[in-house]
């Protein structure tokens, strides 16, 4: 007998409960510097964060309701390879903003093409890595396979946006191991990592003073580790409940990016440690219920998208955190859903669409008694 799975609500309810308060603590965390930047309008950062979220949901339901899943179809897969890469080419033509090349802008918005580049990359090698004639331990044959990767991943570095490039070389990872690449290859590349980790420190001679910074805080407290120090303050001050919603200090200016990178040292600061480990459940929810849905996804190719766009979000919320209590260096990476952001919130809306429209489609064969 043939078991048909409806959608996971499980999930629905977890992606909900991180962006509901997502929005909360954008609110708190913008409306001061809103208040003051922006003609005392307090509400000026959430307002357009809802209208990322908008879009994003938009995006996410017509894709959750899909039922052909066209994001599995070779066209498609090849065509947002395409248009990201394209996309990832086109920031290196609108100029600098923050001192690198990461962004569009476009009518008052900026988007950030990485964000959606990595969806991209999660599609293609789930397609590739699933077919039939790929045997992903004949070496020659996955280096041709992961020609894109490459030349995303060092479009990034060159913006450069080390954050990202660690984020999708991690989850890639992820997806050979699944797929049944041998150890002994992962320990090659590790390898071979390390002259062009040394080889990048010499062309970006700011990136090795920040890896200095981060093994010695102390010397750079009013410096590189100005920011991380602000944000162990903020959840230190926290304590087990936290000052209340709206009470943080350190947004007050102290901590920069409170709302973006650091938004997970406001939560800490304000509902203190039991708001933050319910924060980190979610995402640990999240982690179950995407394996859960690739187990019985039917399919290698579904099986691998997946495992892929859910290590994804794990991985980043993994980083944003461990940024923000100080032990991981600096990387410029959004919490997921709860960041202020427009294009990480939809790129992480269309993630939890492409994951539910899984779960409506999977199916499992039971056996009669």
């Amino acid at each position: 007998m043939v078991k048909d799975f409806k959608i996971d609500r499980m999930l629905i309810i977890v992606t909900s409960l991180l962006v509901l308060f997502g929005l909360i603590m954008v609110y708190s965390s913008t409306m001061i510097i809103a208040k003051q930047k922006h003609q005392g309008d307090d509400f000026f950062y959430l307002k357009k964060q809802i209208v990322w979220l908008l879009i994003g949901l938009t995006l996410a339901i017509i894709i959750a309701s899909l039922k052909t899943p066209l994001y599995l179809q070779k066209r498609v897969v090849f065509g947002v390879l395409i248009l990201a890469i394209g996309a990832l080419a086109l920031v290196f033509i609108t100029g600098k903003i923050n001192n690198s090349y990461r962004w569009i802008r476009f009518a008052g918005f900026s988007l950030q093409p990485s964000e959606f580049a990595k969806i991209a990359i999660i599609m293609y090698l789930s397609y590739m890595l699933s077919q039939e004639k790929v045997d992903v331990n004949d070496i020659r044959k996955l280096l041709i396979i992961l020609v894109p990767f490459f030349i995303i991943e060092l479009m990034i570095l060159k913006e450069p946006d080390l954050g990202n490039f660690m984020l999708i070389m991690m989850t890639v990872m992820v997806m050979l191991f699944v797929a049944g690449l041998k150890m002994r290859y992962f320990l090659i590349a590790f390898l071979l990592l390390i002259p062009a980790l040394i080889l990048f420190l010499k062309l970006y001679p700011e990136r090795m003073t920040r890896i200095v910074a981060f093994l010695n805080p102390g010397e750079y407290a009013d410096t590189h580790n100005f920011q991380v120090h602000q944000s162990i303050y903020a959840i230190g001050s926290g304590g087990i409940f936290g000052q209340g919603l709206g009470n943080s200090t350190q947004k007050l200016f102290y901590l920069p990016y409170a709302y973006s990178d650091f938004i997970f040292s406001i939560i800490g600061e304000e509902v203190g440690l039991v708001g933050s480990l319910a924060v980190i459940g979610l995402f640990f929810v999240f982690l179950l219920r995407g394996i859960n849905i690739a187990r019985y996804s039917g399919h290698l190719h579904t099986y691998l998208l997946v495992i892929g766009l859910t290590f994804l979000i794990v991985f980043q919320a993994m980083i944003n955190i461990s940024v923000t209590i100080g032990i991981f260096p600096t990387k410029g990476i959004p919490l997921p859903f709860i960041s202020n952001g427009g294009s990480s919130l939809v790129a992480c809306l269309m993630i939890s669409g492409i994951i539910l429209n899984v779960s409506r489609q999977k199916k499992t064969v039971l056996l009669n008694d």
